[in-house]
């Protein structure tokens, strides 16, 4: 995983498309996809399928994030297929991905900054890490609760 990935909380989610269109505003076309109204975000996989799997090298890193090459990329889809969650599409003759706007020199993704619901977070692999624990931990908790009360029957 690379450092930072957007990470969504559905629960927050109102479904609006103030993501969509502010990413649309500043990139030409929305890098994000809808799915069933909820915002899918690009991974930034460590070991990217979509770069290793471009047959011209149009995808490249920047700072640990794949970014596509518009002038480089033939739109033969290969990324789109390789991508593990759905998050790149070909669009107008070139493959679209979410890059958290490091090809529009912004610090922070526009999608993050116009979420009105706090629903989007850049997160580093240490805070996802320490995310997933936390849940983790609520999940034992409950399950631990409820194997007390649940009498065994012999």
């Amino acid at each position: 995983m690379n450092p930072k990935i957007v990470v969504l909380n559905p629960e927050k989610c109102s479904k609006c498309y103030d993501c969509i269109n502010i990413c649309k505003k500043i990139h030409g076309e929305s890098r994000i996809r809808k799915v069933d109204g909820i915002p899918i975000f690009c991974m930034q996989c460590e070991n990217a399928p979509c770069k290793e799997i471009c047959p011209v090298d149009a995808i490249y890193l920047k700072d640990g994030i794949p970014i596509v090459s518009k002038e480089k990329c033939i739109a033969c889809g290969m990324c789109a297929l390789a991508c593990p969650i759905g998050a790149i599409f070909i669009k107008n003759k070139t493959a679209h991905k979410c890059t958290l706007c490091l090809d529009a020199d912004r610090i922070t993704p526009a999608c993050i900054e116009v979420c009105k619901d706090r629903a989007l977070l850049l997160v580093s692999e240490e805070t996802l890490d320490m995310m997933k624990e936390e849940k983790r931990k609520k999940i034992l908790k409950i399950l631990r609760e409820e194997a007390k009360e649940t009498p065994i029957i012999k």
